[in-house]
């Protein structure tokens, strides 16, 4: 297998210019892979043979593969460069691209697309991110549904954030909070079960350099995604677009190549039709 090296691809002109069949993607995704030493997605025996019709097959347990066993491109039907160009856009848009706008660019249906977005988001996701339903320790509670119209409704009745609290957040947990009147009541009432810390602790002022900051123009970017590019986000698929948006955040210093190839770090993973059914 021969090294596949890529100079330059800072622009989608030169990833479809040089990914210009499917033997050169193969031969690339290969390469990201395995690194010119193939091993076996079924059993990890690295006495693979290279057969006459571009698969493999393994010395162990006789089982024949290609490069596409074991990824995200498993049993996929669209030709691979349709995937590099939605993986090229997807980690370089600055504020993201919709299903609409991507089936336009590649051809392909707007369903087709939209499943092509969702199982990229989900490859997107930090490898040292362990999400969990109920957080615990310190946490910084701010309000953003529904904008100011829903923080004018909890205001007017402080008790709708109790239940909200309780669903998410761990008792016993230290919460940072903003100065708006439903969190001083929700320190009123939940005094006993939670440990409610005052607007700004030690440490973090207003107008310094803290991790308010970092919050705040994370999360003002994620709502430019939303609202200029998605304009709705089911709750179901929502905690996707967070694995994109911080994907775009973590690399922003990166090259757009640099990006494209970051990816390829976390291919060997399935994504099941099911897991992104609707």
């Amino acid at each position: 297998m021969k090294n596949i090296t890529i100079k330059c691809y800072d622009s989608l002109k030169d990833l479809t210019d040089y990914f210009c069949n499917q033997r050169t993607c193969c031969e690339y995704l290969a390469m990201k892979r395995w690194g010119g030493k193939p091993r076996c997605p079924y059993c990890g025996c690295e006495t693979v043979y290279r057969r006459k019709d571009g698969r493999y097959a393994c010395g162990d347990c006789s089982k024949s593969f290609s490069v596409l066993v074991g990824t995200i491109f498993q049993n996929t039907k669209l030709p691979l460069l349709t995937w590099f160009k939605a993986i090229y856009l997807v980690c370089n848009t600055r504020q993201g691209i919709s299903s609409c706008q991507l089936s336009l660019l590649l051809g392909v249906t707007q369903k087709t697309a939209w499943y092509l977005l969702h199982k990229i988001r989900i490859l997107l996701k930090d490898k040292n991110d362990d999400y969990q339903d109920i957080v615990s320790g310190s946490i910084e509670w701010r309000l953003s549904r529904k904008g100011r119209l829903f923080q004018m409704r909890v205001a007017k009745c402080p008790h709708q954030m109790h239940p909200e609290v309780l669903k998410f957040v761990k008792p016993g947990s230290r919460i940072v909070y903003d100065e708006i009147i439903c969190y001083q009541s929700l320190s009123e009432s939940e005094l006993s079960i939670y440990n409610v810390e005052d607007p700004y602790p030690l440490g973090f002022k207003k107008g310094t350099n803290d991790s308010r900051r970092v919050v705040d123009a994370f999360w003002s970017q994620l709502k430019r995604m939303v609202m200029g590019i998605h304009h709705f986000i089911s709750a179901s698929h929502f905690h996707r677009y967070i694995y994109e948006a911080l994907f775009r955040r973590v690399t922003r210093l990166m090259s757009a190549g640099r990006r494209f190839e970051l990816f390829f770090e976390k291919i060997e993973q399935v994504v099941p039709y099911k897991l992104v059914s609707p």
